[in-house]
């Protein structure tokens, strides 16, 4: 526990001497995120309390800190964990580049192509046999200060049974029946939401040196949709599509095995302009490069080390000159003071570069999160003001109340069918009544 967990505990023991372990655990973290979130001090806040009940405080706080949604929601709707940041968990970037330091591999890749190029790209590296990944992560202890520093870390391994799934929609949700494949785990990039920081147990960069074992129709069965046209299968749930794609190659074998399978439509989700190899294979209508846009002010302030928008849209840009489709996702949607000009100007620009002919879909999910997931935001990006928003309980994750995410929704399809209303438009991660409301 560092000095601001000690002080604010400190200075609520002090104000408050005869609240219990839980009670002083509630008021801090409401103490702490009004603080926070208002720009005022601890003892500000104090001097705005009107009882000295308990009840009456908490009741206040929560007025204070969750002022659209507090009259609302029920009361078991927020959640107020202890307290508990480690500055020496900060992500610091003094490694921003992808040039891992440590190569661990299985003995099964030794003759792969993958584990040929890594050799030859990073001849400085410490290369390490491991007997298995399973292995090695038992040995060596998970931390979120190494995973600061998986840039370091590279793993190759073969894939043995997760390469394709369905796609792992949250309970009663609308599924979209998208399916997707495995080309890695983990991101270089630190987007401040990322799900992977809570969710990586590994403290590097995994790659598996044997996806073309899986590139068969016995193994890629996509599920129909009867939203689309076509079956979905795509990349980029557990890692950016194409951010590792000059290493990999892996682009190469995906697009020529979907360009002889029309019927099915393959998207790369990626924030990268790594497109070098997709330009050189050339595409088809049926292979789609999607591209996380997000507005530009939240790009600059949570996607570190990604490219900008305009970079992005400009990468689209030449890929659907190559022969591609593509495709947006504004996910996640966060709001803050001008959050709607934000995004309505995003959509301007994607229009801007591309015409709606060649856009497959778009998709918008507004921001949520699993609820251990704040803890580890907090410690690794403090300054943060993503989690100043009013996210509440619903179920297992953190997310706005339906009204604020209807409202976000119309918004963006509004500005979306200003210019089209042909582009299928879906909503990701969102029950029934939402896309009632919305479409």
């Amino acid at each position: 526990m560092n000095n601001k967990n000690l002080f604010i505990k400190s200075f609520l023991n002090e104000k408050f001497p005869l609240f219990g372990v839980n009670k002083i655990r509630e008021i801090s973290r409401l103490f702490f995120e009004i603080s926070k979130r208002e720009n005022i001090s601890y003892e500000t806040i104090y001097g705005l309390l009107l009882s000295k009940r308990y009840e009456d405080i908490k009741k206040q706080l929560l007025s204070i800190r969750y002022p659209n949604s507090f009259k609302s929601v029920k009361k078991d709707s927020f959640y107020l964990p202890d307290v508990d940041i480690d500055d020496d968990n900060k992500v610091k970037f003094d490694n921003i580049k992808f040039v891992p330091k440590n190569v661990f591999y299985t003995k099964d890749v030794l003759n792969s192509q993958l584990f040929d190029r890594v050799k030859n790209i990073y001849k400085n590296a410490n290369f390490s046999q491991i007997e298995s990944l399973k292995s090695y992560l038992k040995e060596n202890k998970f931390s979120i200060q190494k995973y600061n520093n998986r840039r370091e870390n590279l793993f190759i391994v073969n894939e043995k049974f997760d390469f394709f799934k369905k796609c792992p929609c949250t309970k009663n949700v609308v599924c979209c029946n998208y399916s997707l494949i495995n080309i890695g785990f983990g991101c270089p990039y630190d987007c401040a939401y990322c799900f992977l920081q809570g969710y990586q147990n590994a403290a590097g960069i995994i790659l598996p040196a044997n996806i073309d074992d899986f590139l068969t129709d016995d193994k890629i069965i996509p599920v129909k949709s009867n939203f689309f046209d076509n079956p979905r299968v795509g990349s980029g749930e557990w890692t950016d599509s194409l951010v590792f794609d000059d290493i990999t190659l892996f682009s190469n074998n995906i697009v020529n095995f979907f360009k002889q399978r029309p019927g099915i439509d393959f998207e790369f989700k990626t924030k990268s302009v790594n497109i070098d190899n997709l330009l050189k294979a050339g595409g088809t209508e049926n292979i789609v490069v999607a591209w996380s846009v997000n507005s530009r002010q939240m790009i600059k302030e949570n996607e570190y080390l990604t490219p900008g928008l305009q970079a992005r849209l400009t990468a689209a840009q030449k890929c659907v000159k190559a022969g591609f489709s593509t495709a947006f996702h504004f996910d996640p949607v966060i709001l803050y003071d001008d959050w709607k000009q934000g995004y309505t100007d995003t959509v301007d620009a994607i229009f801007d570069f591309i015409d709606e002919k060649y856009i497959k879909w778009i998709s918008i999910g507004s921001f949520r999160m699993p609820v251990e997931l704040k803890k580890t935001i907090e410690n690794r990006f403090p300054e943060n003001k993503i989690l100043n928003g009013e996210l509440l309980l619903d179920g297992t994750k953190l997310r706005y109340i339906e009204q604020q995410r209807v409202n976000i929704y119309k918004t963006i399809v509004e500005r979306i069918k200003k210019y089209s209303n042909k582009i299928k438009i879906y909503l990701c991660m969102e029950n029934g009544s939402v896309w009632n409301k919305v479409f």
